[in-house]
């Protein structure tokens, strides 16, 4: 487990994505059923609309357990356009929180949590014990993990 010690933000939230991307095959977004959609969450939903996969009414998540509610958590398949709009629409790993934008962004491998995001407590990890993947996270210019 490499834990994220300061959010990446600007060329460390950069890389990481771009790493995400390229190592993982599915990544979710979450909506909380108590939690209205904002004009800028409803911007967003609107571009990632054509590149749902799912959605599925979920009261757990990686990183997350709801008691008494659920969410809508939506699942995509990493790929290009979706990378550039993901970089496009925050500057941090953090960002990923109500009311500006969908929470939680966290990313899969081979069905795995990969990159486990909780924003809004600003934690994240990432679960790999993949040698190669490591030395690429060193690579990443300004991104702190332990």
């Amino acid at each position: 487990m490499i834990y994220i010690l300061e959010e990446p933000r600007g060329r460390a939230y950069e890389g990481l994505i771009s790493m995400a991307f390229r190592v993982c095959d599915e990544f979710i977004l979450v909506k909380k059923d108590q939690l209205t959609l904002t004009p800028a969450m409803e911007a967003l939903a609107e571009q990632l609309k054509p590149y749902v996969k799912t959605v599925k009414k979920q009261d757990a998540w990686p990183g997350t357990q709801l008691f008494g509610h659920y969410a809508d958590v939506y699942y995509f398949d990493c790929q290009p356009p979706l990378e550039k709009l993901i970089l496009e629409s925050a500057d941090g790993l953090y960002d990923w929180v109500w009311p500006n934008l969908l929470e939680d962004l966290c990313f899969f491998k081979g069905s795995q949590p990969w990159l486990v995001n909780i924003a809004h407590e600003h934690e994240a990890w990432i679960k790999t014990d993949d040698r190669e993947e490591i030395l690429q996270f060193r690579g990443i210019e300004g991104l702190m993990v332990y």
